[in-house]
């Protein structure tokens, strides 16, 4: 039985952020400001990387010292706005606050240490046989386990056996990664061909992330209120 209907979850992701937009706005501000040295140069950091592919000499592109500081921060605005993300669609409105910053030292341990074990298990395949195809592959196969950001957010032991079917499984892979890829690069190829600045493509992949955010909760929600995982 599919306990995952894509069109629904879709449509309630995008309806959820619509009303509750102040309140997303903000538990952001605090996540967006500690991000702020980080992104500004980013513009720097991509430049450096094309130059490194194109195994150009790289004389320009001067890093400041204090980037990974920069890094860290970037980091924490990160698992802290998806953090209070999860909570907001779980738990309501009174459970996060601009007020309430994420201070749990288990609880960032516990996220970063997710993020890290499906980066490696996702970019381990692709590094060692050059196949890009396997990062969707590997991707799918642990796709439950990021199930257990949610179990951090509202701090629930991880689980690591959902017992989903396969097309429950197939539908959360759809939604957490393809759809937001498809959208991403949908947007990319037109605003492109209509000549508008990068600025429209950043904005439909920041509105895609917060959706990607709201919409995972939602599936553990519906998944785990079924009587059949």
């Amino acid at each position: 039985m599919n306990i995952l209907p894509i069109n629904k979850i879709i449509l309630a992701s995008f309806a959820f952020a619509l009303t509750h937009w102040k309140k997303i706005v903000e538990i952001s501000i605090l996540p967006i400001l500690v991000s702020l040295p980080f992104l500004f140069i980013l513009p720097q950091m991509f430049e450096l990387m094309e130059a490194v592919f194109q195994g150009n000499q790289v004389t320009d592109v001067v890093l400041p010292e204090s980037m990974l500081l920069y890094l860290v921060l970037f980091l924490y605005g990160y698992l802290s706005l998806s953090i209070n993300m999860y909570r907001l669609v779980i738990m309501g409105d009174q459970s996060v606050s601009i007020k309430t910053p994420i201070f749990n030292l288990s609880q960032i341990g516990r996220f970063i240490g997710l993020t890290l074990v499906v980066g490696f298990v996702t970019t381990i395949p692709v590094m060692l046989t050059g196949l890009g195809f396997l990062q969707l592959i590997a991707y799918f196969l642990i796709i439950p386990i990021t199930l257990n950001f949610v179990n951090i957010a509202i701090q629930q032991p991880s689980k690591y056996k959902w017992n989903l079917n396969f097309v429950t499984q197939a539908n959360l892979f759809l939604l957490q990664a393809i759809v937001p890829a498809l959208i991403g690069m949908i947007a990319t190829f037109s605003f492109g061909a209509i000549g508008l600045p990068d600025f429209f493509v950043w904005a439909v992949k920041v509105i895609v992330f917060y959706w990607s955010l709201v919409n995972l909760a939602m599936c553990y929600q519906l998944i785990s209120t079924d009587t059949s995982v």
